[in-house]
């Protein structure tokens, strides 16, 4: 009796690897950590013949924190910069990003976050860039403070951090006082509590503004009569200005009036850097509007 043929034995190893194969490929498509293959990173490489890199706050911009920063070469046709970065010591996450031709100019604006207090004084720029659309670049030239404003914006950080180290500042409400017209005086108190960090601080008062000039009584810092050691209790000082002059193109003109330097003496801090006091949009407002009042316009 012929025996019940035998089923032909399966081949386990060749399913099990077609099984393994398909859940990779169905893993990789579907982890969203995987994620697509993406293009790939910037090649470092030498910045375009003749490149020059300046960085730049208008005085226009002073009141906020608006920076340029130019980028000018000779060789740089099909040159599309996608990114630039401020490379300093003293601040960080100075990013432009998007898409501007070399051309052979191009012309960026970034905010500058606040910087530190340090030493080092030079700047470089960090470029992302492409060549006739090919693989994204990154080169790091030096770059120039053109005047030297945002080195001195840096300074005002630093400054303003040491201040605020030192005590907490708030600013009252502006009044008029004095009377009307040209006896009308514009006040400011503006409290200092100290913190207790450090007790090396001196505040000496406030200075003139192109738009503003210190009145009698004002905390002044020309009369070198204000003198605070922000070491023990709260003091507040009184800011009382009245218009520099009158001249009715003073405010079509101004970009800086209304930034008040105070005078800070801490060892990190330059003896010619002066932080400005803070205010608001509103307060700025207020400043402008008490010149045409004092001046009867």
């Amino acid at each position: 009796m012929p025996g019940r043929r035998r089923p032909m034995p399966r081949r386990p190893h060749a399913a099990a690897t077609g099984l393994l194969l398909l859940l990779v490929t169905a893993a990789a498509c579907s982890d969203p950590a995987a994620g697509p293959a993406g293009p790939s990173e910037p090649v470092a490489t030498a910045a375009p013949a003749d490149l020059v890199a300046s960085i730049d706050q208008s005085r226009i911009h002073r009141v906020g924190r608006t920076v340029d920063v130019r980028l000018e070469a000779d060789a740089t046709e099909g040159v599309r910069v996608t990114r630039v970065e401020i490379v300093s010591s003293r601040v960080e996450g100075a990013v432009w990003t998007g898409e501007e031709d070399l051309d052979p100019v191009a012309q960026l604006t970034m905010e500058l976050p606040p910087g530190g207090c340090g030493d080092e004084t030079g700047f470089e720029v960090a470029l992302t860039y492409t060549v006739e659309g090919g693989l994204a670049r990154n080169s790091t030239v030096p770059a120039t403070d053109l005047y030297g404003a945002v080195g001195r914006l840096l300074d005002r950080d630093c400054a303003a951090s040491v201040l605020a180290e030192a005590a907490t500042l708030v600013t009252g409400e502006l009044r008029v006082v004095g009377g009307e017209g040209p006896d009308s005086v514009l006040e400011l108190p503006v409290t200092l509590t100290p913190t207790g960090r450090r007790d090396d601080v001196v505040v000496r008062g406030f200075e003139d503004t192109v738009l503003l000039a210190q009145a009698h009584g004002s905390a002044s810092a020309a009369d070198g009569r204000t003198r605070v050691r922000l070491g023990r209790g709260p003091v507040t000082l009184v800011l009382r200005v009245v218009p520099a002059r009158c001249d009715p193109h003073v405010l079509a003109e101004d970009k800086v009036g209304t930034l008040v330097p105070v005078v800070v003496e801490a060892p990190e801090i330059a003896a010619d850097v002066r932080p400005y006091l803070p205010l608001s949009d509103a307060d700025r407002a207020a400043l402008r509007r008490f010149v045409p009042l004092h001046c009867e316009w």
